[in-house]
């Protein structure tokens, strides 16, 4: 079965140029946590990027405390993103007097301290218990963030299961990844639902999986709608496969652009084909790129085919660079 990995790809990337101090991922991996409604962990990376400078960074932070109706920090966030945008002008000293703190002096003070989440943690606060687990995560003590998730998880809350369970399923542990996934998808968090469906197909109870990654596709999370199609195709099923890959493909997902762009070209639907393998080729698939220098070559328009026949051979596509190498064409 061909797994949808481009979104852990890019997540892995982001975590280690994220852990190495790069700003923009930094910022980029608290906008993935914000999607996915992790706020407290996209918090603690739009800080991280924040304290480097980025207002960008600060405004995300105070659109975040204004969706949880905390007001005052909220305004305390973009107050620093203004200054910051102001010290990247020139002009920081324009915003107040000289005995005004900076924003990084001020990010510094604005800190949670892990002495006091632990103490708020100990006095049974749930969203304590989770935030130590992210924490001790994020400092890859992982004895520690399962002891906190796992408090967390005994007192219901939802996202820290789903955090317990990509532990335990990184490490191995199946069965008790497979548990923490269902506690999770069964209060309807739709990356659950889609991991829980991937470890199911994986041991070869497809029906049950399909129901899970159905649930988290129709919650429109894109690599379920993939993985969705991809199990219909495999049932040949193609009119609901194609029904899938099209709503992930109109969402950019490049993997349903060039599945569907198959799928459509088996048909005879070549005009429709012909603009999915674009799409795709377009953000940098190596096969699409030369599928659809393929049809340009048909279509007589030889000078676009040969520049989407280099793109692909320069990213090492075998097909591609035998036919140039045939034409004395280099890439």
């Amino acid at each position: 079965m061909e797994l949808h990995t481009k979104e852990k790809l890019d997540m892995d990337r982001l975590s280690r140029q994220a852990k190495r101090g790069d700003a923009g991922a930094q910022f980029a991996l608290g906008e993935v946590y914000r999607n996915f409604k992790d706020n407290w962990r996209a918090i603690y990376w739009l800080k991280k990027a924040a304290k480097q400078g980025m207002a960008q960074a600060s405004r995300a932070i105070a659109d975040i405390y204004r969706s949880q109706n905390k007001q005052r920090k909220a305004d305390k966030w973009s107050a620093l993103a203004r200054q910051m945008e102001a010290q990247n002008r020139d002009e920081y000293e324009s915003i107040g007097d000289s005995s005004s703190a900076s924003p990084s002096e001020t990010l510094e003070h604005e800190e949670e301290s892990v002495e006091d989440i632990e103490i708020a943690a100990a006095e049974g606060d749930v969203e304590a218990m989770y935030h130590l687990g992210v924490y001790y995560e994020e400092e890859n003590n992982t004895q520690m963030a399962v002891h906190w998730y796992d408090l967390a998880v005994v007192e219901g809350h939802v996202q820290a299961a789903f955090n317990l369970a990509l532990i335990y399923s990184k490490a191995g542990q199946k069965k008790y990844a497979l548990e923490l996934f269902k506690l999770a998808a069964e209060q309807d968090h739709d990356q659950a639902q889609y991991r829980l469906s991937l470890l199911l197909a994986a041991e070869g109870l497809v029906s049950e999986a399909k129901t899970w990654c159905e649930m988290a596709a129709k919650q429109g999370l894109i690599s379920a709608q993939f993985q969705m199609a991809a199990l219909l195709e495999e049932e040949q099923r193609f009119d609901e496969a194609i029904e899938w890959y099209t709503v992930a493909a109109k969402r950019g997902d490049i993997d349903s652009q060039y599945n569907l762009a198959n799928l459509l070209a088996q048909r005879g639907d070549r005009t429709d084909a012909m603009k999915w393998y674009q799409a795709a080729a377009e953000q940098g698939d190596a096969m699409a790129q030369h599928n659809y220098a393929i049809m340009l070559h048909q279509d007589g328009r030889m000078d676009e085919a040969l520049t989407m026949y280099k793109a692909a051979a320069r990213q090492g596509l075998e097909a591609s660079q035998l036919l140039l190498q045939r034409n004395n064409e280099t890439w």
